[in-house]
């Protein structure tokens, strides 16, 4: 195929926000890198956080991590990679050599903080991105679309992990609060793993989208006959102060707790009650690579499918907007 000399793109900057950019040069890969034509790209709440709420990922660079694409160009040092292979960016963009890395938890490496695909290193929003680290990337099942693909590297990926995380498993009491983009996809996971599961969500929409992919309760509040300690394990995709709150009254003595939603930046806890019942507070991050090729395996299986809106990447803006008014459920991903 031809690859141009030019594209555009939408970079971030600190002075001007995402802005879209034209006649942006289609890099060349080095001996040791590959050249992707983006396939899709998907929107997600951290583009908020970076554009809108001072979250510091760096500067000057192009924004979406959440990337699917076709290897067209490669170095000559590249023998583990094929032209013509649809592959998917591993987001955390990971160093590969340290010990975080070396014992399987590439989604918290420390090396590259800042450097995570779309996210301080350039990302997807744009129509060719040169990879410097082709062992982050994942091959795309033959059955599973490219947007379908995009979605998974973190609506279905990070979900994934913070289940794993918990323990969630066949016959686990789960509650879940929030069904937007990430929840949709818990929902689905949850129900794969056997876990009944109760979500709370205060948009109407949210409560006929989260009944309709399986969930067994789904509610605006939980019911006051609710006893607190019903559920084995609480994940939280919103993580407001009044939903973490939420999850240490009803969640069981040794019980676990997964914040995994920014939006509060600080959240306090009950430390007698959490010391008294022994409850744990689990960080998560993202997910490992590992995760990710179950991701795949799960949808190519058809025991999940992601909920996706196709877009053109010029569109970007306005569904920014969008998801800034919660205009819309699932994911949006966008095609160059």
């Amino acid at each position: 195929m031809s690859i141009p000399a030019t594209q555009y793109g939408f970079v971030f900057t600190k002075k001007d926000g995402l802005k879209i950019r034209e006649n942006m040069p289609v890099l060349e890969p080095k001996a040791d890198q590959v050249l992707l034509k983006v396939d899709a790209v998907g929107l997600c709440h951290s583009d908020l956080h970076a554009i809108y709420d001072g979250f510091d990922f760096g500067d000057n660079y192009v924004m979406g991590h959440e990337i699917a694409g076709t290897i067209v160009k490669k170095g000559a040092m590249v023998d583990f990679w094929d032209l013509n292979t649809r592959v998917a960016c591993f987001g955390p963009n990971s160093c590969g050599h340290c010990q975080l890395c070396r014992t399987g938890f590439e989604n918290d490496c420390i090396n590259v903080v800042n450097g995570w695909f779309g996210l301080g290193k350039n990302g997807g929003y744009q129509q060719y991105l040169l990879v410097e680290k082709p062992r982050n990337l994942v091959a795309i099942p033959d059955n599973v679309e490219s947007s379908d693909a995009a979605a998974i590297t973190d609506a279905l990926l990070t979900p994934y992990h913070a289940m794993r995380l918990a323990g969630v498993r066949s016959g686990t009491k789960l509650l879940q609060i929030g069904a937007g983009g990430l929840g949709v996809n818990g929902i689905q996971i949850a129900k794969a793993f056997g876990a009944q599961v109760t979500v709370i969500d205060k948009k109407p929409e949210a409560v006929d989208v989260a009944k309709s992919l399986g969930a067994d309760e789904v509610y605006s509040a939980l019911p006051e006959s609710t006893s607190p300690g019903s559920f084995d394990v609480a994940i939280d995709y919103v993580s407001t102060q009044g939903t973490f709150d939420t999850c240490q009254k009803y969640v069981r003595s040794k019980g676990n707790i997964v914040p995994v939603g920014l939006a509060a930046p600080r959240i306090s806890f009950n430390l007698g009650d959490l010391a008294l019942r022994e409850i744990n507070v689990l960080g998560s991050f993202w997910g490992t690579s590992s995760d990710l090729k179950e991701c795949f395996d799960l949808v190519s299986k058809g025991k999940v499918k992601p909920k996706v809106t196709v877009a053109p990447l010029k569109q970007l803006p306005e569904y920014i907007v969008k998801l800034q008014n919660s205009a819309y459920e699932g994911r949006v991903v966008f095609k160059p």
